[in-house]
């Protein structure tokens, strides 16, 4: 029932955007009207859509973010071990579903096909080279063929159902034929399959408006928690800075602002230093990640 409810809302949403872009043309008072009501309406269907999955047995959290961000280095440190590949090198556009299991297992979800190919790896450098195999040098058409790849793995974290994914890039060029595919990918993945948003930005750089202009577009509705990275030597007032500076940004979700440095983490996982680990700030990152991962959790977070 409710995978249903969450279709109807999305083609709701489809009507009111679609809607809106009919009346754009229109000048003057009447144009103010009809964008304050469409934008409620929007806001309002996107509200009851996040509670509608909330209360649904598949909760997806993505990590979303420019290209070279972090995102994968966070999310090894979080995992306590190397199993997100680096979207730098030859991978698939498609977004990688992590989810626990007792042994490394991949399997791929085709657009166009019932069939889910699996392999069972014995390890970590398994898993990687069968992502790498699945795609090409170009990461063009065979990946725009998949719609999600799911890797199983022994994480703690995630013992308890909760699904992490790791999501391409947006905002970069990809070359050799493959212009467009990791944005696009990403734009459908978060339409249809994600639940809630990990926005990570780059603290030395800021919220560039071309980044928020995504957000607002594509998934500041789903988006409760902002992650800056790339602020290792950051104290306390810089960080009181950047939240007061771009909070300003964002009118009706105020989301929070974490400050995390997956580099640091992944170090102090491998020292085992709780203490260089809570400065790395995976610790409080966790403990949302835990309670999303209830559903009485997430219902206080929506």
């Amino acid at each position: 029932m409710s995978v249903k409810l969450e279709n109807i809302l999305d083609e709701l949403l489809l009507l009111v955007s679609e809607s809106e872009q009919y009346h754009r043309p229109v000048a003057g008072e009447i144009h103010q009207t009809f964008a304050g009501i469409f934008a409620d309406v929007r806001q309002m269907l996107a509200e009851i859509r996040r509670r509608t999955m909330a209360a649904s047995k598949r909760y997806v959290v993505a990590v979303v973010g420019l290209t070279n961000v972090g995102k994968s280095t966070l999310l090894n440190a979080l995992f306590g071990q190397e199993l997100a590949p680096r979207r730098n090198g030859p991978c698939t556009a498609a977004p990688i579903e992590f989810i626990y299991g007792n042994e490394y297992l991949v399997s791929v979800h085709y657009f166009a096909s019932i069939q889910k190919p699996r392999w069972q790896c014995p390890d970590i450098e398994s898993v990687h080279k069968r992502l790498k195999a699945l795609a090409d040098n170009s990461g063009a058409e065979r990946s725009k063929t998949i719609q999600r790849v799911v890797v199983h793995a022994p994480l703690p974290l995630l013992k308890n159902g909760l699904v992490i994914a790791d999501t391409p890039g947006f905002g970069a060029a990809q070359l050799e034929g493959a212009e467009g595919s990791h944005e696009e990918s990403l734009k459908t993945y978060l339409t249809a399959s994600v639940s809630q948003v990990f926005w990570i930005v780059l603290g030395e750089q800021g919220i560039l408006k071309g980044e928020k202009d995504f957000h607002d577009k594509f998934f500041g509705q789903l988006c409760d928690d902002v992650i800056v990275t790339g602020c290792d030597d950051w104290e306390q007032r810089d960080k009181e800075r950047f939240r007061q500076r771009f909070s300003q940004a964002f009118d009706n979700r105020l989301p929070m602002f974490h400050f995390a440095s997956g580099k640091l983490g992944g170090k102090a996982r491998e020292t085992g230093s709780a203490e260089e680990l809570e400065q790395a700030g995976i610790p409080a990152i966790e403990e949302r990640i835990k309670l999303l991962a209830d559903t009485s959790g997430r219902m206080n977070c929506t």
